[in-house]
C-alpha cells in the first residue's frame, strides 16, 4: 500500500498477485489441464471402439472444468481441500470442545500451543505468547483521534505510521510479523457505571441523577467501544528462547518510542494477565465488562495468564460458538482498487455490526528479495500480455490495472520503500445465531461501501476467530 499521493491524501492499495505460471493460471490449474490432456489421451488409445473417446473426453472435461471454474471465488480443488479438512476435524472430535476439570489447561483445536509467558522487565511484567516457534508482544495502543482533523493533518499522521512500519522492515530487523487488530463492542452494565461516579451522585440533586440514568440507560445500550492493538512477532526458533523473548521486548520498546515521538498517541506493552483477556476476549466479549472496575460493583478480579481459552466451543461449516456468543469469520479478499481516499477503510471499521474485530497481519519482506519479485512479475506479464494477444484474449482493464499496480510497486522500491505482504480478516459476533445472520448483513454492506469484497471462511471458522487475536496468524 502506498502513502499520500501529490493529488490530495490519496491511497493506493497493491493489487492481489497470487502467482502465476503462465497465462494467468496458478500452477494447481495447469497441472489438471495436463491431466486432463494425459487421461484423454491414455484412455483413448487403451479403451478400444468408440468407449475410449467417450470416456476420455469425459474425463477431460471434468479436469478441465476443476480448473478452470471458480464457485464461490475459490477453485474446486481448494474447496476439496478445505472440505477434507474440516470433515477430519470433524470425525476426530476437534471441532467439538469441553473443558475438563481433569485438564483444566487443555485448549481447543485452534489455540492448541498457544501459552502465555510473563517476562520481568524493568517496566513491570510484560507478557509473552508463545505460539508454537512464534513469540509476540503485544501493545494497547491509545492513539490521537483522527476522523475529525482535516485533510493536511491526516496526510501528515499517515505518512508517520508509514515511517513507524518502514522502521519495522528495516533491513536486518528480527520482527518476522506485524499485526493490528480494531475490535468494536457495546457497554454492558459494569462498562456503562463508570459514567456514573458515586461521590457525583451524592453530590447532585436527586432530579438530575434520575436524568442523567435514563440518559446513561438510554445511550449506552448502542454505545460502542473501540479498541486497538499491535502485535509483534519474532521468529522463536533462531537462537535461544531468551534471546528472541528479549528482540521482541526490544521491538516493542522502539515502537512505543517512535509512536510517541511522532505525536500519534502512546503505546503500552500488555501485562500478562491483560494479554490473556485480550485472548479470551476474542471468544467471549462480554469478558472486558465483567472485569471491568465498577464503581457500584467494587474490582473485579485480574485474568489469570494460564486461562485464556473458553470454556466450550462448537464449529460448524459457517459459523463458530465460543461459550454464549456465536462469531463468524471473514477474509478481505479484495481490497479498495487504485487511488482511493485515506479514509476509504472508515465504513468497515466505525459502522456495521456492534461487536466485530478486524485484523490485518503484515510481513516485511527483503528489500533484494521484493525488488527481484516486482521485476520477475513485470517480466511474466509481458510474457503472459504476448500470448493472449497471440490466442487472440483482448486485455482486460482489470488486468492494466494489476501490471499498473506491479509498475508503481517497482518505482517505490527504487525510491527504497518498505515492502510488506499482507492481508485481513474480519470477526463478527452475536448472541444468538439469529443476530449473527444480521450482523454478517451488516458487515457485508459495511465492506462494499468501504470498496472492499469479502468472503466467508467456509470450514474454517474456527482459524478465522484465532486471526483476529494477538497470535500474528493468517499469512500461511
Amino acid at each position: 500500500m502506498s502513502g499520500p499521493t501529490g493529488d490530495g491524501d490519496r491511497v493506493r492499495f497493491g493489487a492481489a498477485r497470487p502467482g502465476t505460471a503462465l497465462g494467468g493460471l496458478h500452477w494447481r490449474q495447469l497441472g489438471l489441464l495436463v491431466v486432463a490432456g494425459a487421461w484423454a489421451l491414455a484412455v483413448t488409445r487403451l479403451v478400444p471402439g468408440a468407449l475410449g473417446p467417450a470416456v476420455g473426453l469425459s474425463g477431460a472435461a471434468l479436469c478441465a472444468v476443476a480448473a478452470l471454474a471458480r464457485p464461490g471465488g475459490r477453485l474446486p480443488v481448494d474447496w476439496g481441500v478445505t472440505a477434507g479438512g474440516f470433515a477430519f476435524r470433524r470425525a476426530g472430535g476437534r471441532t467439538r470442545y469441553r473443558r475438563r476439570a481433569v485438564r483444566p489447561d487443555a485448549l481447543p483445536a485452534h489455540l492448541d500451543g498457544v501459552r502465555v509467558l510473563e517476562v520481568a522487565t524493568d517496566r513491570g511484567p510484560v507478557g509473552v505468547v508463545r505460539d508454537g516457534g512464534r513469540l509476540v508482544v503485544a501493545l494497547a495502543l491509545e492513539a490521537e483521534p483522527m476522523m475529525l482533523a482535516g485533510d493536511a493533518e491526516l496526510a501528515v499522521r499517515r505518512a508517520a505510521w508509514g515511517e513507524v512500519l518502514a522502521g519495522i522492515a528495516r533491513p536486518g530487523t528480527a520482527i518476522s510479523r506485524v499485526q493490528w487488530i480494531a475490535r468494536t463492542h457495546g457497554l454492558g452494565p459494569r462498562g456503562q457505571s463508570g459514567f456514573v461516579p458515586p461521590d457525583e451522585v451524592d453530590a447532585a440533586p436527586a432530579t438530575a441523577v434520575a436524568s442523567y440514568l435514563e440518559l446513561v440507560a438510554r445511550v449506552g445500550s448502542e454505545a460502542r467501544e473501540y479498541g486497538l492493538t499491535v502485535a509483534l512477532a519474532v521468529d522463536g526458533r533462531r537462537g535461544t528462547v531468551a534471546d528472541a523473548v528479549q528482540q521482541a521486548l526490544d521491538a516493542a520498546g522502539d515502537l512505543s518510542d517512535q509512536v510517541r515521538a511522532a505525536g500519534l498517541g502512546s503505546a503500552r506493552l500488555l501485562d500478562p494477565g491483560r494479554l490473556a483477556a485480550e485472548l479470551r476476549s476474542a471468544g467471549d466479549p462480554d469478558l472486558d465488562d465483567a472485569m471491568a472496575a465498577s464503581p457500584h460493583g467494587g474490582v473485579a478480579l485480574p485474568p489469570d495468564p494460564g486461562d485464556i481459552g473458553p470454556m466450550g466451543v462448537d464449529e460448524s461449516w459457517g459459523d463458530v460458538r465460543c461459550d454464549g456468543t456465536w462469531h463468524a469469520a471473514f477474509w478481505i479478499s479484495q481490497w479498495p482498487r487504485g487511488e482511493v481516499a485515506g479514509d476509504v477503510l472508515a465504513p468497515l471499521i466505525l459502522a456495521g455490526p456492534a461487536m466485530r474485530s478486524i485484523a490485518v497481519v503484515m510481513e516485511p519482506r527483503d528489500p533484494a528479495r521484493a525488488v527481484r519479485d516486482a521485476e520477475q512479475a513485470r517480466l511474466r506479464d509481458a510474457a503472459d500480455d504476448d500470448l493472449r494477444e497471440r490466442t487472440g484474449f483482448v486485455r482486460t482493464v482489470r488486468r492494466s490495472r494489476q501490471q499498473s499496480a506491479v509498475s508503481a510497486q517497482e518505482r517505490e522500491l527504487a525510491d527504497g520503500h518498505a515492502a510488506y505482504r499482507f492481508t485481513g480478516y474480519v470477526a463478527v459476533t452475536a448472541r444468538s445465531r439469529e443476530d449473527l445472520d444480521d450482523a454478517c448483513r451488516e458487515l457485508t454492506v459495511a465492506a462494499a461501501q468501504a470498496h472492499c469484497e469479502i468472503r466467508r471462511l467456509w470450514g474454517e471458522q474456527a482459524a478465522g476467530v484465532a486471526t483476529v487475536m494477538p497470535l500474528c496468524r493468517g499469512l500461511g
